[in-house]
């Protein structure tokens, strides 16, 4: 991958870092070792527990996610609230995404 496209992954998965761990644990309960791994795995992105952990924290907060104590680790799901709004902003996200792109591509016709 050139510079430039490494650079628009790891922006982009940076703003939405919020929405992918979301839909992350829509199937299954993971802990934060494994959604580091999971993303560098799937995006080349390698975030620090300094960045992912405060975010976690948030999301439970809000209740978007449960926090479990399994052995000596943390293993995060999703509540149904947190279901809800990440159905809700990927329509919505995909709507903005493809009114955008519209826009590019009708000045560059």
């Amino acid at each position: 991958m050139g510079n430039f496209e490494e650079e628009l992954i790891q922006s982009l998965v940076k703003k939405n870092l919020d929405i992918i761990i979301l839909s992350m644990l829509k199937d299954n309960p993971i802990h934060g070792y494994k959604i580091i791994a999971d993303l560098h795995n799937a995006f080349g992105v390698l975030l620090s527990p300094g960045t992912l952990y405060p975010l976690l924290y948030r999301l439970v907060s809000e209740g978007l996610i449960d926090v479990e104590a399994e052995s000596r680790r943390k293993v995060y799901s999703l509540t149904r609230l947190g279901e809800r709004r990440t159905r809700e902003f990927v329509e919505s996200y995909k709507r903005h995404v493809d009114r955008i792109l519209g826009y590019i591509d009708g000045n560059l016709a």
